[in-house]
């Protein structure tokens, strides 16, 4: 019930087995969400990531459950299969780029700390008078006429803007939340791994010496590397995933919260409420409610 309730597509509207031709997909903000009289309702994409940037107007979005706002300067970065919906004010705009995972493979493959930090949503509003945000502007603009136009190597050209937008995105959330210095790709690589691991076994509740030992690392070794890439511990990482599941589950489907807790792998209903209270810092129920 939890995947059939909630629809995906490749392009918002346009069926899956409708697969865009293009390397890189971008149009406006404002040319989709007008259509559907500026609301977006809750959908996901597999194997496609999303990146939007909010030029003008405001609305709200809600990512995996967690609503944010939407304002002049904000970038949303959405994984592939990252639950998502959107309600702008009218006449709100700004850019939506669309890329599928296999226009990324080099960039995933060749960058392990640009593919852990990209494999996670985030949403943040970046001030209007930094470099940065104009940076990000620039390139959507030159991407967007790119797009429009029919010159040679065109895909060839599509594919570079896709991977410079997903660097941009890369770079940004590694400054907001892990400092600008890289780390070396071994260290990175090891993050991947690890968050793949995660995404795999979540609902199992795995303590962190399973996955440590798997990977060939100490637990503090592990800790300490998922702070320098993602500035979060491995801890809060595993946390996280499965805080993410509770949350679409409450939001965009019917289970009791009885059902959501052993989906999610908690033996004891009223455990999987205190750790949901813990970390959201309300209960399930109220969660929903609000939702």
């Amino acid at each position: 019930m939890r995947d059939q309730a909630i629809p995906a597509f490749w392009l918002y509207g346009e069926r899956r087995d409708d697969r865009f031709p293009d390397a890189l997909h971008i149009e406006t903000l404002e040319l989709r969400s007008a259509a559907y009289n500026w609301r977006i309702q809750p959908h996901r994409h597999h194997d496609m990531f999303q990146f939007m940037l909010v030029e003008k107007g405001s609305g709200e979005t809600r990512v995996d459950g967690r609503a944010y706002p939407l304002k002049p300067g904000t970038a949303v970065l959405l994984p592939p299969l990252a639950v998502h919906e959107f309600k702008f004010r009218a006449g709100s705009d700004g850019f939506v780029a669309s890329a599928a995972r296999t226009t990324m493979l080099r960039l995933l493959k060749n960058e392990p700390a640009a593919a852990a930090i990209l494999s996670q949503p985030s949403v943040a509003t970046i001030p209007r008078n930094d470099q940065a945000l104009r940076d990000l502007g620039a390139i959507m603009r030159s991407a967007l006429a790119e797009f429009a136009g029919g010159r040679a190597n065109r895909d060839f050209a599509l594919s570079a803007y896709a991977e410079l937008i997903a660097i941009w995105f890369a770079r940004a959330v590694r400054h907001h939340v892990a400092g600008a210095n890289p780390a070396p790709a071994p260290r990175a690589d090891l993050v991947r791994r690890f968050i793949e691991m995660v995404e795999a076994s979540f609902r199992t509740h795995k303590p962190l010496t399973d996955y440590a030992r798997a990977l060939g690392v100490s637990t503090t070794h592990l800790t300490r590397t998922c702070r320098q890439i993602v500035g979060r511990s491995a801890t809060q990482i595993m946390q996280e995933r499965v805080m993410i599941e509770a949350r679409r589950d409450l939001v965009y489907t019917a289970l009791s919260i009885s059902q959501i807790a052993f989906q999610l792998g908690f033996s004891d209903p009223a455990y999987f409420s205190r750790f949901f209270a813990t970390h959201a810092g309300t209960s399930p129920k109220t969660y929903r409610m609000s939702g």
